[in-house]
């Protein structure tokens, strides 16, 4: 898998969210709320209800007038006095209608009603919903069978009622919006339908199909137009919306990513600090993260660091250390050497003791090799035990031991070394049953800034200690730089 970067991650992350808002979006542009057809925004308005509840009155008043018995009478003899008698009483009742007899088939108006232009109203009898016309004059008619005994048709009564109210009514019909249009319609044979009234903005008429509201019981209907909403507008909105969501995704994603990308690169810093300083063999207390997830990790680091450099520290104190005497050996002596030989141009003054078991290599002979290694072993403790914590002991090889005298000059490092020798004990149990008088030779000499090489000092004291056992063992000797 090619290597990719948080940066690169917070980009596909922002470009996702973008995506997801870009969806939700379309969803909510899809979800909107449409346009209500207008029938439904204007709720049947007031003209229509009005219209329609004239008509319904006519209707069922021609209903009534059509079951009267005299009404019937007339149909069935047409006496002129029946009928002149009910087309009075009918007059009498409602003066703003017109009511008509007329016969069925013949379409013939029977005697008592008043001619007049009647030969329209003859010719539409029965006809259309409930037998409703009109006429450009804003009269609504409506006719309704009139039926015998014996349920056999005789003919239809024609009421006919003027609507002078008709235009204020139309003038009142709320358009659903400033620039729609409507027209009150009279439907007609086919599609066609002649205008009877105009309000509003004609010029949207060519832009949009109309809604139409039917008057019911009237030939009449109410058509409106609405100006078209362009698609461009009505997505611009949503659009912007978009653009202004993906900008404030971009921009916080991008500062979380900065943002995480700079505590990870610090944390990882620290990492690296807590590598560099395990390899230096040293470790802080504490090495802080501002991440949780580097948090355990680095703990677990820190522990097992912790365990890794005592062992190192064990293993490097075990590497300069003698097996058998556990004092330092001979690496350690030479490192000891030459820290302390630095010094000396600095003004300084140190002191080394050769010591070397008296006797050994008889005790070795007489007793074998596992006392003598006691005898090195209880000489080593005896050494440390009787000798200052700052002075550096250390086992050179066989028998033979050093101390260094650190910040010490011969005289000094002479008192040292007598007090060493009466405070060593007289004797020591090597074996069971084996007991061996605890003595030794020794050679001192001191550190000179004259000297070449730090080992100039340790071949004086190998002299003096050489004189010491010429001269019968269990003495020190001395000899300094010349």
């Amino acid at each position: 898998m090619p290597n990719t970067s948080i940066l690169r991650f917070g980009l596909i992350l922002a470009t996702a969210l973008v995506l997801l808002a870009g969806a939700v979006t379309f969803a909510f542009y899809h979800s909107r709320p449409q346009g209500q057809p207008v029938a439904e925004e204007l709720d049947k308005p007031v003209m229509a209800a009005q219209i329609e509840f004239l008509a319904d009155a006519m209707q069922r008043s021609a209903a009534r007038i059509a079951a009267h018995p005299q009404t019937l009478a007339c149909f069935a003899g047409a006496a002129p006095d029946v009928c002149q008698a009910q087309a009075a009483n009918l007059h009498a009742l409602n003066q703003d209608a017109t009511v008509l007899f007329v016969t069925d088939g013949q379409r013939q108006l029977l005697p008592g009603f008043l001619p007049g232009d009647t030969r329209r109203l003859l010719a539409t009898a029965g006809s259309g919903a409930g037998g409703a016309t009109a006429t450009a004059t804003f009269n609504l008619s409506l006719s309704h069978p009139v039926k015998g005994a014996d349920g056999q048709r005789l003919g239809f009564v024609i009421v006919e009622q003027s609507v002078p109210q008709l235009q204020a009514l139309f003038d009142t019909l709320p358009l659903p919006d400033a620039a729609a249009y409507a027209e009150l319609q009279q439907k007609q044979a086919g599609d066609a339908a002649m205008v009877l009234m105009r309000r509003g903005n004609q010029a949207i008429k060519r832009q949009a199909r109309p809604t139409l509201i039917a008057l019911a019981g009237t030939p009449w209907q109410i058509a409106v137009w609405r100006p078209v909403t362009p698609v461009v507008e009505s997505v611009a909105p949503y659009i912007l919306g978009w653009l202004v969501a993906s900008l404030v995704i971009a921009i916080l994603v991008l500062g979380i990513t900065l943002a995480v990308r700079n505590r990870v690169t610090d944390n990882l810093r620290m990492l690296v600090r807590f590598t560099n300083d395990l390899r230096q063999q040293r470790l802080r207390t504490d090495y802080p993260v501002s991440l949780a997830e580097f948090q355990t990790p680095l703990e677990t680091m820190l522990k097992l660091g912790k365990v890794m450099l005592g062992r190192q520290k064990e293993v490097s104190s075990q590497a300069r250390l003698d097996h058998l005497s556990q004092v330092n050996n001979r690496r350690a002596f030479d490192e000891k050497q030459k820290e302390l030989f630095a010094t000396l141009k600095d003004g300084w003054t140190h002191s080394l003791l050769i010591l070397d078991i008296d006797n050994f290599k008889q005790v070795n002979d007489t007793f074998g090799h596992e006392a003598g290694d006691q005898l090195i072993i209880k000489f080593g403790n005896a050494l440390k035990n009787c000798l200052r914590n700052s002075d550096f002991i250390a086992r050179l090889g066989g028998d033979e031991f050093c101390v260094l005298f650190p910040y010490t000059p011969l005289d000094r490092a002479q008192e040292l070394a007598e007090r060493l020798r009466a405070n060593m004990p007289e004797s020591v149990e090597l074996i069971p049953g084996v007991t061996q008088k605890l003595s030794w030779s020794g050679g001192l000499s001191e550190y000179s800034r004259d000297d070449r090489e730090e080992n100039e000092a340790l071949a004086r004291a190998d002299a003096a200690l050489l004189e010491a056992k010429r001269g019968g063992r269990n003495a020190t000797r001395i000899r300094a730089a010349a």
